[in-house]
């Protein structure tokens, strides 16, 4: 009976206290229900991941940052680098500008993986001693890309620090797996570190000369272009392409190139340096750049160089008269100076003389090259020689070589080879560096000394009771070239690098203000190879008919012979061709209407370059660079140097002129039909003789 009752009252109760329920949850469904499904985005990956195509537009959200890559051939890797013999370490140092608002994005790697034998392989990437990433290794990739996300990554004293280990085995016996394997992978010159860069606010100099992607572009802003504006061009040019970028001119504010990747909007894809008068671009900036202050008041703002933003990219102005001296600015040491500063005045930069009898790779800037020693070892390194001292030439080579003994006592053997040609050898010591000290061959370096030095030792043959190891070796930075003075003119255009070292000259005819890309490309690409950056430039106009007359180591580009120049080739001789010792014609350059022949000259007792366009609006060829080294004449097309001679001492080739050779050498030319024409003639004559005879002898029988 008391259960009856008790679940009476029960009952509704619990009726009620359900339905008041129900009804909450009924009112707050009305109240929260989204309008849309949830999105949950989906985690990220902290792993590397395969780099997906460009994905166009979709990228195009609000931007509020650049994407801008600093490369590997930008940090003293122009080549990249190799790890082999299943295992190998190397430390790379990327520098992380200070005075821009920036934050670690990726790491974008590019390898070659190459195994002739299967073998369990890997890389382990490490960022600041902390692994970030492990990648397995098939031994079947070619130039694979794969990112490495490095958003916690912090710069350690304006450094990041990767280090990359790599490892493997086949067999439970290492010493066979380095044998046999046959592996390697090559971390390719273009693998880059991504940062992210604000696109407001003032940028600075220095930041902005640093992050500036491969391709640049220097626009030339003023209608006409003043010589100091080719100058300042030319220096930029230069200093841009000692870094390994490369340099493309415009001319006109209207022709201004895309800054940005087009199918990725984020993507920082062309610097730009415009060289100018600052109303000629003003319009095109998002902000004014600000006028700058010192103890005597405000400073003309053309009278410097600046950094600004058009659509949020970083861009250098140079709108100074004396405009020479920014260009050479970005190549100096004291641009570090200003990191903190949105615009400059630029004073007169010294060009430093250096030592006159020794100098060693420290003082040259070279990045120490390092190998680890499995058997053999290459160390290459390569030096220009217009980066030696004003007016000398290296004649000795000390070469400094560091070798990690062996555990198992093998001694190594050092041999050092200079543009391919061995030249000295030894046994490396032990404890201390083994030092090479050799001779330079006459002729043997030209513009560039290719050097490489090979570390060989004996491993063992048989089974071995411990691990195979590799032994560091390295060229140390007291290596030095010992200097000689060079002669006062050249005889080979690689004699010129030293020759304007301190002070080059250009005469341009006076049209090259109307359309300087008639020129200038062709001009930059010459003094690339063979001017020093610190040399300075000074750009002159010719009067119209007038002959260049230097007072300076020159380059000129007339077709008029400079003043006194005893010329290599003659034009006003008639057709010109590049004929052989036998006089067979191998290039007429007469009936050529492009390209350009340079030559060297001496005027008013400078040493020089006199370029001639063969082209009939005066252009010089755009090639992508020009390699002058050996010779003293060349002709010019647009891949480069076509062909390039010494008349002096070249026994294959030589200059003829076709409408002013001798009868002789005309009649060379018909020398098969002559010797046919003689032939049958004598032929002839011997049958008449003989049918004389005969019938001599027969009228002589008959009677």
């Amino acid at each position: 009976m008391c259960i009856m009752i008790f679940s009476r009252v029960l009952l509704p109760t619990l009726l009620a206290v359900l339905a008041s329920t129900s009804l909450n949850a009924e009112q707050r469904k009305e109240l929260n229900w989204p309008k849309e499904p949830a999105r949950i985005a989906p985690p990220m990956q902290r792993a590397a991941v395969a780099l997906p195509a460009p994905q166009g537009a979709a990228i195009e959200a609000s931007l509020k940052s650049l994407l801008v890559a600093v490369p590997l051939a930008d940090v003293g890797l122009p080549n990249g680098f190799r790890l082999s013999n299943l295992g190998g370490r190397r430390e790379v140092y990327i520098p992380v500008p200070q005075g821009i608002e920036l934050n670690l994005a990726d790491l974008v790697l590019t390898y070659d993986d190459v195994s002739a034998h299967d073998a369990r392989r890997s890389l382990e990437i490490l960022v600041n001693d902390r692994s970030v990433s492990a990648l397995a290794l098939d031994g079947k990739s070619a130039a694979r890309t794969v990112r490495v996300p490095l958003a916690n990554a912090v710069a350690r004293d304006g450094f990041l620090k990767i280090t990359f280990l790599y490892s493997g085995a086949a067999t439970q016996d290492r010493c066979i797996d380095v044998r046999y394997v046959g592996d390697s992978i090559t971390v390719r010159p273009e693998s880059m570190v991504e940062f992210e860069i604000g696109i407001t606010g003032v940028p600075n100099i220095t930041p902005t000369a640093a992050l500036m992607p491969k391709d640049v572009a220097i626009l030339l802003s003023n209608v006409a272009p003043t010589p100091a504006d080719i100058a300042a061009a030319l220096s930029l040019s230069r200093s841009l392409s000692a870094t390994g970028r490369h340099v493309t001119f415009y001319h006109g504010v209207n022709a201004m190139p895309a800054l940005v990747d087009p199918e990725n909007r984020r993507r920082w894809a062309r610097g730009l340096v415009v060289v100018g008068a600052y109303n000629r671009i003003a319009d095109r900036l998002d902000a004014a750049v600000p006028i700058m202050a010192s103890m005597k008041g405000s400073a003309d703002i053309n009278h410097g160089i600046a950094a600004a933003r058009i659509g949020g990219t970083p861009v250098l102005l140079v709108m100074d008269p004396a405009s020479p001296r920014a260009g050479r600015l970005l190549g100096n040491p004291s641009l570090a100076a200003l990191r903190e500063t949105a615009s400059a005045s630029i004073g007169p930069v010294p060009t430093p003389n250096g030592p006159t009898n020794r100098v060693n790779f420290d003082e040259l800037g070279l990045v120490p090259v390092q190998a680890e020693v499995f058997g053999r070892a290459d160390l290459a390194v390569a030096i220009a020689t217009r980066s030696l001292p004003i007016g000398t030439r290296p004649s000795r080579l000390n070469l400094d070589v560091m070798v990690a003994p062996d555990g198992a006592g093998e001694k190594a053997v050092v041999s050092a080879f200079v543009n391919e040609r061995f030249l000295a050898s030894a046994v490396a010591a032990i404890g201390e560096p083994t030092r090479l000290d050799f001779a330079l061959p006459d002729g043997l370096v030209g513009s560039v000394a290719n050097i490489r030095t090979v570390v060989q030792r004996r491993s063992a043959q048989a089974d071995c009771r411990f691990e195979l190891q590799g032994y560091p070796a390295e060229i140390l930075g007291s290596s030095s070239i010992i200097l000689a003075a060079a002669a006062p003119t050249a005889t080979d255009f690689s004699d010129l690098a030293t020759l304007w070292a301190k002070r080059v000259e250009i005469l341009l005819p006076s049209e090259t203000s109307a359309d300087p890309l008639r020129t200038i490309a062709a001009l930059a690409n010459v003094l690339n190879a063979l001017s020093k950056e610190t040399a300075p430039i000074e750009v002159k106009y010719l009067e119209a008919g007038a002959a260049p007359a230097p007072g300076a180591p020159f380059i000129a580009v007339s077709n008029i012979p400079p003043v006194g120049a005893d010329q290599r080739v003659h034009f006003d001789r008639g057709r010109v061709a590049i004929t052989d010792r036998a006089g067979n014609t191998l290039l007429d350059i007469g009936g050529l209407t492009s390209g350009a022949v340079a030559q060297i000259v001496t005027s008013n007792s400078y040493p020089g370059l006199w370029i001639r366009s063969l082209s009939l609006d005066g252009a010089l060829p755009a090639a992508p660079a020009v390699n002058l080294d050996r010779g003293d004449v060349a002709l010019l097309d647009k891949t480069g140097v076509a062909v390039a001679l010494a008349t002096g001492r070249d026994t294959m080739l030589q200059v003829s002129y076709v409408d002013q050779r001798s009868f002789l050498t005309n009649l060379d030319q018909f020398r098969l039909w002559i010797a046919g024409g003689i032939w049958v003639i004598v032929t002839l004559t011997v049958l008449f003789v003989l049918q004389r005879t005969y019938r001599r002898r027969h009228v002589a029988a008959g009677e």
